[in-house]
C-alpha cells in the first residue's frame, strides 16, 4: 500500500477486523505508529496500463490519523467493547485513544503520558469496565481507571521476574442451559 499523500509505502504491523463484517474495511496500526482506515474495495485508478501497475497505484487507504512520528510499529491495537468508535493504539512508551466517528478530528483524544523505565508491551479494554484500559510493560500492569483519573495508572503491579509481552481477554458466550 502507498501513504494517501504519495510520500511512500505504508508497510501494516496491526490489523483490526470486526466480527461478522460484512464490509470490506478495516483499521490498521503502521510500521511508524500511524492508524489508519483501509477499504480493499476501492477501485484502481483509471488509466492504469496493466493489472500489476493497477494493483499497486490503487488506493486502499480512506483515512490517516497521525499520532507523533515515533517510526516504532503500534504493539497492540484494540477497539472498546462497549464503545465502537473508540480505538487504542499502545506504542513502545505511551498509549492513546481515539473516537474514529469524529471525522474531522485527525488527533486522538488521549495520550498518556510517557512511561519511564520500562516500554509498554501490550493492551487492552477491560471486558467489563468502560472506563478501564490495562497496559502491560516490561517489569508489570498499570491499571487505567478514567472514572478515577487520567493523568496516571490507578494501579501498578510491578513483576521483577519477566515481561508480560501479550495481553488479551477472552470472550465467552454463556448460554442459558434448560
Amino acid at each position: 500500500m502507498f501513504r494517501p499523500d504519495g510520500s511512500g509505502e505504508l508497510g501494516l504491523s496491526r490489523v483490526l477486523v470486526m466480527p461478522k463484517q460484512t464490509t470490506p474495511t478495516f483499521w490498521a496500526a503502521s510500521d511508524e505508529g500511524d492508524l489508519v482506515l483501509v477499504d480493499w474495495s476501492i477501485k484502481p485508478p483509471a488509466g492504469a496500463g496493466n493489472a500489476e501497475e493497477a494493483a499497486k497505484f490503487a488506493e486502499y487507504v480512506r483515512k490517516t490519523y497521525e499520532s507523533e512520528r515515533n517510526y516504532r510499529p503500534v504493539v497492540a491495537l484494540e477497539r472498546s467493547p462497549f464503545f465502537p468508535d473508540l480505538i487504542l493504539t499502545v506504542h513502545d512508551f505511551h498509549f492513546c485513544i481515539w473516537k474514529t466517528s469524529m471525522e474531522e478530528f485527525n488527533q486522538p483524544i488521549f495520550k498518556s503520558a510517557n512511561t519511564f523505565g520500562s516500554h509498554n508491551t501490550c493492551g487492552a479494554f477491560s471486558p467489563s469496565r468502560p472506563g478501564v484500559i490495562f497496559i502491560t510493560k516490561t517489569d508489570g500492569i498499570d491499571v487505567w481507571d478514567f472514572i478515577d483519573q487520567s493523568n496516571k495508572p490507578s494501579l501498578t503491579l510491578n513483576f521483577a521476574t519477566s515481561a508480560i509481552t501479550y495481553f488479551k481477554f477472552q470472550y465467552f458466550k454463556h448460554e442459558d442451559r434448560k
